[in-house]
């Protein structure tokens, strides 16, 4: 795949996988980063609690966001070193967020199926491609949720895809230590132009339970079934690959 397709996306990606930058200039105490984190106070300023527990309070106004109290977000904040010293004790940064985007929270659907009626259109990848197997391709935001960035082609409206996680629980087996999903992409678009993606909140909580139910245990993995082409001109289901494609990341809670 061009990668140079994605360059705008792959930025959101690093937003989610913690990729940080610094100037360039060792003069210059202005530092940048790029987080996620959960909307948890509105006035009378913004803060954003990120998932390792530092709040972030935005110095400038984001009322032209319409954010509300529990939006799960990406954004991109600086700060100056030389008036906050931050170090592992820190719980709340003043910070400027030139950048911040809401992450919709996607469907999880827990059941007897494993969602393929429900899908119309492939996608392209999650994360950075099943080639990149060393490469974390979703994270885990907390035990209950994952955060899950997805490719996919489309004309104009991104918000016309809709990606659901199905979870078939007949197929559990009392041995199993792999939670499995299987990732539907259903769209309302007719045509497709061009490659595009998004991030995506799934809450898994219910799947958990059923698969702890069955096996007595939490998983040791959770695996990411995807239905992706192998023509990056069509979404169409009849140029899907042979098999479904699998994403795993270990699943780093215990009981």
């Amino acid at each position: 795949m061009k990668m140079a397709k994605f360059k705008l996306w792959m930025v959101a990606l690093t937003l989610i996988m913690g990729v940080s930058f610094t100037s360039c200039m060792d003069s210059d105490p202005t530092v940048t980063d790029v987080t996620l984190g959960q909307v948890t106070e509105i006035f009378p300023s913004t803060v954003i609690t990120a998932p390792y527990g530092i709040k972030f309070t935005a110095v400038n106004s984001l009322a032209d966001k319409n954010l509300t109290y529990g939006d799960y977000v990406q954004f991109q904040y600086s700060y100056n070193s030389d008036e906050q010293q931050v170090d592992k004790n820190t719980k709340n940064i003043n910070v400027t967020i030139p950048y911040i985007e809401v992450i919709k929270t996607g469907n999880v659907i827990v059941g007897d199926s494993k969602g393929e009626e429900e899908e119309n259109a492939t996608i392209l990848q999650i994360g950075y491609g099943s080639q990149n197997a060393s490469q974390a391709q979703f994270i885990y935001y907390d035990k209950n949720t994952l955060v899950v960035p997805i490719y996919f082609l489309a004309k104009k409206e991104k918000d016309s895809h809709s990606c659901s996680l199905y979870c078939n629980v007949e197929e559990i087996k009392d041995t199993d230590t792999e939670l499995k999903f299987y990732l539907r992409h259903y769209s309302q678009e007719e045509e497709v132009a061009e490659q595009t993606g998004y991030n995506r909140i799934y809450r898994i909580t219910e799947a958990l339970s059923a698969f702890k139910g069955i096996t007595k245990k939490l998983p040791e993995k959770v695996i990411i079934y995807a239905n992706e082409t192998t023509d990056f001109k069509t979404d169409d289901l009849d140029k899907a690959k042979s098999e479904l494609t699998p994403y795993s990341v270990e699943y780093p809670y215990k009981d």
